[in-house]
């Protein structure tokens, strides 16, 4: 906006510190669904507006895009159905499946998509952040859902195998990418939680996930980019266990998960949360979404709140709705500059 005084990327960084900002971002992290979109088509949406970036600038949101990289490669074979897995055992691994990952490090973001990225960057209105699988994630993907469950107990060996090989992959990979170019923050998509909290247990997290996340979470701390934790559900133990590996924020905070985002401000001080904005409200206009972000400013006001819908955007918002969303986002986020308050900033922004 032509009022702002900060980049994009020097907001952000300057709210992870807990310093001053002429205000906080205005962002949506996730796309939009195609059934929202759909609809604002029929609802005034022009019909060229179609692209993220588009649909960002035409609701005048602070600009947000994300870059992801996959660990697969065009012969990585595809599970039969969601949720299913295209591994069994050991064998499957190593004869099947291994040999098609893992491309080289040059070849996980084109030049294109490099050229794109310095493009907007220069221009100070975008927030680029980067995502890969975290390592629950990725291991649920070549087992299944079910299997994977089963395989902390029936298959430890081939579970630690599978984020081992991982992990050495994905060293070289991130130090590749940000010394080409320096996202203002990273995430690693998980999804660890339900509506009932983590699917495994904290001394589970302990042994199989905590150990790669000490190993990562430094490197890219070297190159002074947060980290985050795309977790939906109920994450509220996941904080803590998070926060115990090196992790500097977490989202989406899905409200009717029983999320409470000002526990975890007092938990985790440190910490930076992204999102928490309760969508199921947005279809019934401006009172409902204004008591929305009433109950959000004081999390913004005592910590590193970012507020954003909770997940995507629900197919049932009018433009008109999401019009009114966008403005009071814009009205609630000029109310934090943190002046006058002292927050803990993210360890990674400590000197940098």
């Amino acid at each position: 906006m032509s009022g702002d005084k900060m980049t994009a990327s020097e907001r952000l960084r300057a709210y992870l510190k807990g310093t001053p900002v002429d205000r906080a971002p205005a962002v949506e992290w996730a796309p939009w669904w195609n059934e929202p979109v759909d609809f604002w088509h029929t609802d005034g949406l022009p019909a060229e507006v179609n692209a993220v970036e588009a649909i960002q600038e035409y609701f005048a949101l602070d600009k947000c895009l994300q870059t992801g990289i996959s660990p697969r490669t065009a012969l990585t074979p595809q599970p039969a159905g969601f949720g299913l897995g295209i591994l069994e055992d050991e064998e499957d691994y190593e004869k099947k499946i291994r040999p098609t990952l893992f491309p080289a490090a040059s070849e996980v973001i084109s030049e294109e998509r490099y050229q794109y990225l310095e493009k907007t960057h220069a221009r100070g209105d975008t927030v680029h952040f980067f995502t890969t699988e975290g390592f629950f994630w990725y291991p649920r993907t070549l087992f299944g859902i079910e299997p994977h469950l089963y395989s902390f107990y029936d298959q430890p060996e081939l579970l630690n195998r599978i984020n081992e090989d991982y992990l050495e992959w994905l060293v070289p990979v991130l130090r590749h990418v940000f010394e080409r170019f320096h996202f203002d923050f990273m995430s690693f998509a998980e999804d660890m939680s339900y509506n009932g909290g983590p699917m495994i247990s904290k001394e589970t997290f302990d042994e199989f996930l905590a150990p790669f996340y000490r190993r990562v979470i430094p490197v890219i701390h070297e190159y002074g980019i947060p980290v985050f934790i795309d977790s939906d559900g109920d994450i509220t133990k996941a904080v803590d266990w998070y926060a115990s590996v090196g992790a500097d924020g977490m989202f989406p905070l899905e409200r009717k998960a029983g999320v409470d985002v000002s526990l975890y401000i007092k938990k985790q001080p440190a910490m930076a949360f992204l999102g928490h904005f309760d969508k199921m409200c947005m279809k019934y206009g401006e009172e409902a979404m204004r008591k929305e972000f009433e109950r959000l400013l004081p999390s913004m006001q005592n910590g590193k709140l970012i507020p954003s819908v909770d997940h995507q955007t629900p197919p049932d918002v009018t433009v008109e709705n999401y019009r009114i969303y966008v403005r009071l986002l814009r009205e609630y986020t000029a109310k934090i500059t943190h002046e006058h308050v002292s927050l803990q900033p993210c360890p990674v922004m400590n000197g940098k």
